[in-house]
């Protein structure tokens, strides 16, 4: 018995932190307030079929802060991204130039067409953002991230993605619940963290980065500019009210592939992030299976609806605060979320086998490439699958 307690004990305090920290980030939030502006290119590394480029182009021709231009890099010719991008290259009021990378070959293809991208900086860009195609902006995503590097208050900007349901499945809404929940846990400066999303840079910060030579033997753009970031003493900041509306779909294999794959690199790149997940996640599903091994009694019953009442909390707190944001849910689909909430142990005990899968972290499936991995500077392309 003194077993259960202690796990229980620990699944119950981890909730409670949780909570604790969603309702301190949801207090705490203010849009931002300040907007600069400036000249800012943008970097897009493109791929395959690329369903969100329109979307995202309108999103960006909204902007308060008008980029200077977008640069789109793609892998080759032959790649569906290039003559989806040629099509939409009139669609904005600013210039969009198109960059053909070439093969990856020890590196992640993403990276070798950032490396492509980035070498046509020059002298008049006062900020540089490499952003994800499937992200939807709102109209002041641009000037939050750049103002604090027009104002020389940062070296480098992130934010982090806050998934929304654009096709109502079982998969968009689980890795919803997970990555809302992530979004709004604390980010402590020392874990060098950053997301590739949306990572604003200033000129001084790229020189001194130098992009040609950390990204080409890593797989992960953003958690190597994180360490080399850290490492270089720049100043990392993350916007916590920078959380960018991310359209979610698929279906449960597809949202696991995404999941398992990302906490592959966070085994890579941030392994005591990796072995967090995997312990918190562990520890609350076992407390979970001892409570109902033991429903029999009013303490577990009690405590099942403790962890029931904080996950469904946090989830009102959530939609707090993507209302605040001005993206709300559909009422059916923040319905789900709650439901979702209330069935946690499902949630987590999907969460955790897509960490668990991410130990065997040697071999990664991107897109349309397999990667050998054997460190974090040792990648080197195994397979690529032809476009059809």
């Amino acid at each position: 018995m003194a077993f259960a307690v202690v796990f229980i004990t620990a699944a119950l305090f981890e909730t409670a932190l949780g909570l604790l920290g969603a309702l301190i980030f949801a207090r705490r939030l203010r849009p931002p307030q300040v907007h600069r502006s400036g000249f800012v290119t943008l970097i897009l590394p493109l791929t395959g079929n690329a369903p969100g480029l329109d979307p995202l182009l309108r999103a960006l021709d909204t902007q308060t802060l008008v980029p200077r231009r977008l640069i789109i890099s793609v892998e080759t010719s032959l790649d569906p991204a290039y003559q989806r991008s040629l099509h939409s290259a009139d669609a904005c009021s600013f210039p969009i130039e198109i960059v053909i990378a070439g093969e990856a070959t020890r590196c992640a293809q993403k990276c070798r067409n950032l490396i492509a991208a980035l070498q046509r900086i020059d002298d008049r860009d006062e900020a540089i953002v490499l952003l994800d195609a499937d992200i939807s902006p709102p109209s002041w995503w641009l000037s939050a991230l750049v103002t604090p590097l027009i104002d020389g208050s940062a070296d480098l900007v992130n934010g982090y993605r806050w998934p929304t349901i654009a096709t109502p499945t079982a998969g968009a809404h689980l890795v919803a619940s997970i990555e809302r929940a992530i979004a709004m846990l604390p980010r402590p400066g020392w874990l060098n963290v950053a997301w590739g999303g949306s990572l604003a840079m200033s000129p001084r910060a790229l020189a001194a980065l130098g992009p040609e030579r950390i990204l080409a033997d890593t797989l992960s753009d953003d958690c190597t500019i994180g360490k080399h970031a850290g490492a270089l003493g720049l100043r990392v900041l993350t916007r916590r009210a920078l959380l960018v509306p991310t359209p979610t779909h698929g279906g449960l294999v597809s949202v696991w592939n995404f999941a398992r794959r990302q906490y592959q690199i966070c085994r890579i790149y941030v392994p005591s992030l990796w072995w967090l997940a995997l312990g918190t996640l562990s520890t609350r599903l076992v407390g979970w299976g001892l409570l109902l091994a033991y429903i029999d009694r009013v303490e577990a019953r009690l405590a099942i609806g403790a962890l029931a009442a904080m996950a469904v909390t946090g989830c009102i707190t959530q939609a707090r605060v993507a209302l605040r944001l001005g993206f709300p849910d559909a009422p059916v689909a923040h319905s789900v979320q709650c439901l979702l909430a209330a069935l946690k142990p499902v949630v987590d005990l999907f969460h955790w086998t897509a960490v668990v899968a991410a130990f065997a972290s040697g071999v990664v499936r991107w897109s349309h490439v397999t990667y050998r991995v054997s460190g974090p500077t040792d990648v080197t392309v195994r397979t690529r699958d032809p476009w059809i």
